[in-house]
């Protein structure tokens, strides 16, 4: 049946096809040629399921396929075993199985045979370190990575080098229309790809732990990069924090939401729709401070359903952005907490311990307000690794954490008149630079 669906190109009868060959195991394979068979359907099983976004499944036929390969198949083999075990650890990833993806991981690492054929495993090993409270150790491996492609940082940024990235960036984009860059033709050049994807990663992670000298020059290198090779599926969400930089820092609120605007319309020119809700995330940011609050905070759950049908880590970022805006803008308060529990749900399943970290305090002022004291305590938080954290070890190491929870310490100190605290937490939250802590919060600090 699974033969008759792959030469029929019937997507229901293949995944039922490989799902009854797969019954059989292994030991029903009569010799190489046919276990090779089975594994190829098995990898276009997996691939129909990933696009109807049922990582579970598409993990289960990934595993099978990888289970029918002989002794030797990374040399007899090679990009079939390499295209299953990528496809299989990022279903891994979106699925918490994290024994699992260290496995797949390492055997990528270990029997790739050069840096493009790692990426994959270096970028979801990025996303483990980043969720796991790890941040120093996924942007050490990042620089490693750019060092390796020849686009590493400048070894000293100062804000004479920020000028003249700018400057380079504005006086390029100032001669070319918006339907000429979207008209521009896609990034072909393997290093320039993932050095982009790696710039993009970058930034995030540098937001986080409040790294503010970096931070400017990696979308104004992903746009020369992109100006000069082509767009790539990240060069859109370079676009969006440049948009948000010239916006939020520069005061160009004009020039900054044009971006954020041009960002989406690149958006939909790229081929996959693997970066959209990250591509949304940041294009939010600069929405939030142009466009009416309630209609832009539902962007964030816009880009949170759409990164989890991509099978995007964004998807429970944009999860904790929603829900914390919901407290802020002013929503019902049972409707915040019902948003909040979700966002602590998916970030527990996944040890996301930094997300968790994030949602925890805003999460205990929504429950004060409703009078209610169920609040959860700093219980340790246990990442992917094995590891455990308390909330206050995240809080004391990254700037946006702080930033963010005095923000929320210094409003429940207000709102129920306990001002030395409040004294307090000003001190703190004012002490955080304001790009160090670029986050969707900044917004509230105008109301």
């Amino acid at each position: 049946m699974g033969f008759v669906a792959a030469r029929e190109r019937d997507d229901r009868l293949l995944l039922t096809g490989v799902a009854q060959i797969n019954h059989g195991g292994p030991k029903a394979i009569i010799d190489e040629e046919q276990a090779v068979v089975v594994a190829n359907l098995n990898l276009d099983a997996g691939k129909k399921a990933m696009n109807m976004s049922d990582f579970f499944s598409a993990h289960s036929f990934f595993d099978h396929g990888i289970s029918n390969l002989r002794r030797g198949h990374w040399n007899d083999y090679y990009d079939l075993s390499l295209e299953l075990f990528n496809l299989a650890a990022k279903c891994a990833l979106m699925n918490a199985e994290h024994d699992g993806l260290k496995m797949l991981t390492n055997q990528i690492m270990h029997n790739a045979k050069c840096l493009e054929d790692k990426f994959q495993a270096i970028s979801i090993t990025v996303t483990l370190l980043n969720w796991s409270g790890n941040v120093p150790a996924a942007v050490d491996l990042i620089n490693n990575t750019l060092s390796s492609l020849d686009e590493e940082l400048p070894s000293a940024v100062t804000p004479l080098v920020i000028k003249q990235y700018l400057d380079k960036t504005k006086t390029k984009l100032a001669i070319i229309s918006d339907d000429i860059l979207l008209s521009y033709p896609a990034m072909i050049n393997p290093s320039k790809i993932l050095a982009v994807e790696f710039l993009v990663k970058l930034y995030g992670s540098l937001t986080l732990i409040g790294e503010r000298a970096a931070i400017p020059i990696i979308p104004l290198k992903v746009i020369q990069i992109s100006l000069t090779y082509g767009m790539s599926p990240h060069s859109p969400s370079a676009f969006a924090q440049y948009g948000s930089y010239l916006a939020l820092i520069g005061g160009e609120f004009e020039e900054g939401y044009r971006y954020a605007k041009f960002a989406l319309s690149l958006m939909k020119k790229v081929p996959t729709r693997a970066h959209d809700g990250m591509i949304m995330f940041y294009s939010n940011l600069t929405k939030l401070y142009v466009e009416p609050a309630q209609s832009s905070i539902e962007c964030y759950l816009d880009s949170c359903k759409v990164a989890m049908k991509s099978g995007n880590p964004y998807a429970v970022v944009s999860s904790l952005v929603h829900s914390t805006l919901c407290l802020w803008s002013g929503k019902e308060l049972d409707v915040a907490v019902v948003a909040m529990k979700d966002t602590m749900k998916e970030s527990k399943y996944h040890k996301n311990v930094v997300v968790l970290a994030l949602m925890r305090p805003t999460f205990r002022i929504a429950l004060r307000l409703m009078g209610q004291s169920d609040a959860p305590q700093q219980d340790n938080l246990p990442n992917a690794f094995g590891e455990t954290f308390k909330e206050d070890n995240i809080t004391e190491k990254y700037a946006a954490h702080l930033h963010t929870i005095m923000f929320a310490k210094l409003s429940e100190s207000l709102i129920f008149r306990e001002f030395n605290e409040a004294r307090d937490a000003a001190d703190k939250y004012f002490s955080v630079d304001r790009f160090a802590s670029l986050t969707p919060l900044m917004f509230f600090k105008r109301l």
